[in-house]
């Protein structure tokens, strides 16, 4: 188009838009007459049907009255059974004010064609105005569009083919089928930004109705580069439409052109978008034309053609399209229809991080915090940023999604490091940022970091010890991690006032809460502990040296009631069915005790420990007191052992009982041994 040609037209825009004044909504009370006058008649189109029907219920949008107040247009909108309103064009239904009562005219009335050439022409929406139609015959469909929103957004098919569908009891069609055989309806919960589906130059637009308003429609028309075709981009939001976009101006496929709302004949927040090659001037200043057949590039199915579940299962198919992005079983199901762009921003936002800087170390375990600021631009505005980390083989997001910017061009934030996971070493970062129109630009300012150790170590305690008369002291500690997992414990031990030797200490895994320490009668040990973290890093020892806890060992013990039982000649005797309770004391303590088995027969030897730790090393002879047969041994201190044996003769056998340890002792240390009859079974075994 010349640049003749569009001054011309926004100078028809401006005489237009300053002649022609909008129809005037009804009053309330009018309005009320209206909708009852519509469901009288719908109840006589369908019998004893309320208006809950099958799939949509309609309620009414607007109504306007034609200057001599005998005629009325109405706008009705359509609920779902979930209650939520289409976001398209209104049905619309005509009423006559015959004597004192209105009457409703639907689509296919007789009467509805009479009516509809009597009304006033502005009194209708461009979509309802019969008028002459260039040819569509002969055109190809045209390839190269995208869906206008930005790429990886999705957003709802409305509506398509619907448009122009004969469902009079809900007022359609909304639009003749010359001019919206081609229309398409995309909505979301919420506005959303619109960019441009191809190439082109600014013909006109509008952004200053108000949004919501009824009477004025807010638009943007583009010219196409490559073909004499325009892209209508109908029912804008106010005040959004960038000011550099001026007629004449070159737009790229991706670029920003404004928000969507509710302005004109519409029934809730969407864009009306249709290519056309015969665009003209409606009388309330916006453009119009009749659809042509386009092809979405980022559209996978019917061949570039959008459709909704309902509209390919419930109405005639049309250029072949009979597939839908969803379940045609549940045709109105909420998750159908979600259509993903493929619209790479022709701006995309751009960005650099001044903090962290290349090599820096941060988070020192004490404090998690990481400060992150980060310089950005965009074409319109950048909505959010984040942070991301390489690791595992991919990006990842860290810290938050930051969507309020300190000042114009600045985001500053923080990012708490322990919650990303308890990360140490060194790690690639980038920057995240997304534009108002959702296009995503990542990763940016890639630069590498020093994690040092990003979590505070773990925290660990032991408690005060239960006093035993023993040699053997049982230890016990709490413990805590602070974002990182326990990796191990580190016991150390001392002669109380002495040094910490260096190799004086135990390790336990992250599990263990206990343990056993053994020492020597009358003397004194001190204690400290300390938990390491997966990564390494431990916990201080506590300051000064000083130690958790100290124990003094006692100072001897007193042999037990058995005694004297040290070698084969004086075993006490035990028999099969019977208990006796010994001790270990002094240090290296054994006791014998004469088992008299018969040849053949099973048993079993336990020795339980009764306290202080005990625990023993059995080990049994032939009746010869020397010859050794069998040995076992508990597997910690406090802990019980079995030995389980078949006498090959009858005779007195020979039982030596032992602590675990040389060292273990005292008038605690004592233990429970029994001899029983044992039943052997032997239990099949299946081979596959």
């Amino acid at each position: 188009m010349s640049r003749s040609a569009i001054i011309t037209i926004l100078l028809l825009t401006l005489l237009t838009a300053s002649a022609w004044q909008p129809p005037q909504p009804a009053s309330p009370q009018v309005k009320a007459e209206l909708w009852d006058a519509f469901t009288r008649r719908v109840e006589a189109l369908r019998p004893g049907e309320s208006l809950t029907f099958e799939l949509f219920s309609p309620e009414l949008d607007e109504a306007f009255l034609s200057p001599d107040g005998t005629s009325a247009v109405l706008w009705l909108a359509l609920q779902d059974d979930a209650g939520r309103r289409l976001a398209s064009e209104p049905g619309m239904v005509l009423a006559v004010l015959r004597g004192s009562e209105w009457q409703a005219v639907l689509p296919g009335d007789p009467e509805w064609e009479q009516i509809l050439a009597s009304l006033p022409v502005d009194l209708l929406p461009a979509e309802q105005r019969p008028g002459a139609l260039s040819e569509r015959s002969g055109l190809q469909a045209i390839t190269g569009y995208y869906l206008p929103y930005a790429a990886g957004t999705a957003r709802w098919l409305e509506g398509s083919i619907g448009h122009f569908q004969y469902i009079p009891w809900l007022g359609y069609p909304s639009c003749l089928e010359q001019y919206c055989r081609y229309a398409y309806d995309f909505t979301d919960d919420v506005h959303f930004p619109l960019v441009a589906s191809k190439g082109g130059t600014v013909v006109a637009s509008r952004d200053s109705c108000p949004d919501g308003g009824t009477t004025c429609t807010n638009f943007i028309v583009l010219r196409d580069l490559s073909t004499p075709t325009y892209q209508l981009y109908l029912h804008m939001a106010h005040g959004t439409i960038p000011d550099a976009l001026t007629p004449g101006t070159a737009v790229q496929r991706g670029q920003y052109l404004g928000d969507t709302d509710d302005t004109g004949y519409s029934t809730s927040q969407h864009v009306h978008f249709m290519v056309t090659n015969s665009v003209w001037l409606v009388d309330d200043g916006y453009y119009w034309g009749a659809s042509i057949d386009i092809r979405f590039a980022d559209v996978l199915i019917n061949n570039g053609i959008p459709r909704t579940c309902y509209e390919v299962t419930q109405f005639p198919i049309y250029d072949g399209a009979a597939n839908c992005i969803g379940n045609k079983n549940d045709p109105l199901n909420p998750n159908n229809d979600w259509y993903t762009s493929g619209n790479v921003g022709a701006f995309p936002p751009n960005g650099t991080l001044t903090r962290p800087t290349d090599g820096q170390v941060v988070a020192g375990g004490i404090n998690p915090l990481m400060d992150v600021t980060a310089s950005v631009s965009d074409d319109v505005h950048v909505d959010a940023a984040q942070l991301l980390i390489y690791r595992d083989g991919s990006w990842n997001t860290l810290g938050p999604k930051v969507t309020q910017p300190l000042s114009p061009g600045m985001f500053d934030w923080d990012v708490n490091l322990c919650e990303a996971g308890g990360l140490n070493g060194s790690y690639q970062i980038g920057l995240s940022l997304w534009d108002h129109e959702g296009n995503h630009s990542a990763p940016l300012a890639v630069r590498t970091i020093q994690i040092d150790h990003a979590c505070p170590p773990p925290a660990s305690q032991l408690e005060p010890p239960q006093p035993e008369d023993s040699t053997a002291l049982r230890l016990s500690w709490n413990a805590q991690a602070a974002g990182v997992p326990l990796g191990q414990f580190e016991l150390q031990w001392r002669e109380s006032l002495q040094a910490w030797p260096p190799g004086q200490s135990f390790a336990y895994p992250p599990e263990t809460r206990e343990t056993w320490f053994l020492g020597a009668f009358g003397e004194s040990y001190d204690f400290r502990l300390r938990a390491l973290d997966s990564n390494g890093q431990p916990e201080a020892w506590p300051s000064g040296e000083l130690p958790e806890i100290s124990v003094v060992m006692p100072a001897g013990c007193s042999p037990d009631a058995l005694e004297p039982d040290d070698s084969p000649g004086q075993a006490y005797p035990l028999l099969p069915g019977g208990e006796l309770a010994g001790g270990f004391c002094p240090a290296a303590d054994q006791d014998w005790f004469a088992l008299t088995l018969q040849a053949g027969n099973s048993y079993l030897i336990e020795a339980q420990s009764l306290g202080g730790g005990a625990a023993a090393r059995l080990s049994l002879y032939a009746p010869d007191g020397n010859t050794l047969l069998l040995t076992a041994r508990a597997q910690d201190f406090g802990r019980p052992v079995l030995l389980h044996l078949t006498a090959e003769t009858a005779g007195v056998y020979f039982l030596r009982v032992q602590p675990l340890e040389d060292a273990l002792a005292g008038n605690a240390a004592r233990y429970l041994l029994r001899l029983n009859s044992a039943q052997v079974t032997h239990l099949p075994l299946l081979f596959r």
